[in-house]
């Protein structure tokens, strides 16, 4: 019995290595081909819009001001936003020395945050006319002179693209040493040949440029930390947004001031657990993006490999050991080519064989059961869940009802249950974002002759940007549309409703004034 046991897991390991070996080789050669540079331009050169979060990074802030003041790029197509949240060093009065940039100065007791700053910001410009793409950028970063000529060349032709960053090290310590090889291992091999074969990259909120139109549909950006950029990732593929790794857009940071973010894994399984339906199926991209979260370090691979001839060489197995060995020679063969086009040599390949001790150890530290047992932290509950219950109206176009709509927040994700007496609908899978929750409940009860009159259905509700992902505020547009001369209009959210309810697709057959006028 116990021997089925071990053979079945060791089959089930043996399909995961060889599914992901022969992933990672398909990688690896694709990272060695380059595609055709477009050194010209096709179309004009694009307005941009480049953000910078701060908070107290006056030794580089400053530096980085004059570096983007002296771009070869037209001056008159890129404007410079830097962030000061609640700082407390010299950064002001320096950058107003150098120009050339809007400063913003947050002066809080407590920091925003760059997810809630840049959100507010975003808010304040995305109105303004003429701007083609947005630029976010770490104010620990150094860029070079053709750093915005690259990023314009590489919008050309995606919506959404991630930079390269690589690490000077200055009084780096061995775990400085590992990060930055296998950063550099990762941009040249994993980066690279994924960008090759038109896959996503999560995107690095110190690093990432968007046209204009992604933020337009999007409506939100989530950079609070790694986990949110994963998450934020997803959305973005899921819209067929796919962000993706272009080399040529280098900043260059130093080990002192870099940071290190990793998801944690215990997201990433919650993450898929979220994501994965029969629509993400149909999505290749997303579906493809979605197991990689899952994808082994090659030198784990190798460990699994022995473990897997070992055993199918001394006993019966489900796979032969011809197969192992078979495995472990493309897989050797895959790794040597990558060292190879890597350029690491002994040190480097050293300090990258310790990053499954590394990762290892953070998977160690993430389990509840070393954490209870040595008490890191104290026990939480079994997720972490919002509630509230808002009243909608619903009507099939005789009769109006008045039911329940719940919004619901577990763990970071939102769903939306809609119910009328005995009877409730859920949306029909967990969301990213509420709007899009709620957007589903709407759908499915449209789909049965009913509509539900909220203002995320009105034509005159206008979504605005949400630091916290969910975009459930907005402004009603009422008043402007029956008095031109108001110069502000009422925030409401997405749930909310009132007498003056207009179907939204109004707006795209008549005019608002005419329906109302008519009605």
């Amino acid at each position: 019995m116990i021997n089925n046991i071990i053979v079945f897991l060791l089959s089930v390991v043996f399909i995961y290595v060889a599914v992901f070996t022969v992933y990672f080789a398909v990688i690896v050669c694709s990272s060695f081909f380059k595609p055709k540079r477009k050194d010209e331009i096709k179309n004009e050169y694009k307005n941009l819009v480049v953000i910078i979060y701060s908070h107290n990074n006056e030794k580089t802030i400053v530096n980085l001001l004059e570096q983007l003041n002296k771009q070869n790029y037209p001056k008159a197509n890129y404007q410079i936003h830097i962030i000061l949240d609640n700082c407390s060093d010299d950064s002001s009065n320096k950058l107003e020395f150098v120009g050339g940039a809007k400063i913003w100065r947050l002066t809080d007791d407590v920091p925003f945050g760059r997810d809630k700053a840049v959100s507010w910001l975003l808010e304040n410009i995305m109105s303004f006319k003429n701007i083609d793409g947005y630029v976010f950028l770490n104010a620990n970063r150094i860029v070079r002179n053709d750093f915005l000529f690259n990023v314009n060349a590489a919008l050309q032709d995606n919506e959404v693209v991630v930079g390269s960053t690589e690490i000077f090290l200055e009084e780096a310590g061995y775990s400085d040493k590992v990060w930055s090889n296998v950063n550099e291992y990762n941009t040249n091999i994993m980066k690279i040949g994924r960008s090759n074969l038109g896959l996503a990259v999560p995107i690095d909120s110190d690093i990432t440029a968007m046209r204009h139109e992604v933020l337009e549909k999007i409506q939100c950006i989530d950079f609070k930390d790694a986990n949110a950029e994963l998450k934020y990732s997803f959305l973005l593929v899921k819209v067929n947004f796919i962000p993706k790794f272009v080399p040529e857009i280098k900043t260059y940071v130093s080990s002192v001031d870099y940071e290190l973010r990793r998801p944690q894994f215990t997201f990433k399984l919650a993450l898929f657990t979220h994501c994965f339906n029969l629509k993400a199926i149909k999505n290749i991209k997303f579906c493809e993006f979605l197991f990689s979260l899952f994808k082994p370090n090659p030198i784990i691979l190798i460990g699994l490999l022995v473990i897997l001839c070992t055993y199918s060489f001394n006993y019966f197995f489900l796979f032969d050991f011809p197969w192992s060995v078979f495995l472990a020679v493309v897989l050797m063969i895959s790794f040597g080519v990558s060292i190879y086009k890597s350029q690491l040599y002994v040190k480097p390949i050293i300090y990258l064989a310790a990053c499954p001790f590394y990762t290892l150890s953070g998977l160690f530290g993430e389990s509840k059961i070393v954490k209870n047992l040595f008490k890191i932290t104290k026990k939480k509950p079994k997720a972490n869940i919002d509630k509230i219950t808002v009243p909608v109206n619903v009507t099939n176009g005789r009769n109006v009802f008045l039911c329940r709509l719940e919004l619901i927040s577990e763990d970071g994700f939102k769903k939306a249950v809609f119910k009328y007496k005995n009877k409730k609908q859920e949306s029909v899978q967990s969301y990213v974002r509420m709007c899009d929750a709620v957007k589903n409940i709407t759908d499915i009860l449209a789909q049965h002759g009913f509509r539900m009159k909220i203002c995320q259905s009105c034509a005159y509700f206008t979504p605005k940007i949400d630091g916290t992902n969910n975009m459930v505020k907005g402004v009603c547009n009422r008043e402007a549309v029956e008095n031109p001369n108001c110069s502000e209009l009422p925030e409401t959210l997405l749930w909310s409703t009132c007498d003056y309810y207009i179907p939204e697709e109004v707006n795209k057959v008549i005019d608002i004034s005419s329906y109302i006028k008519n009605r």
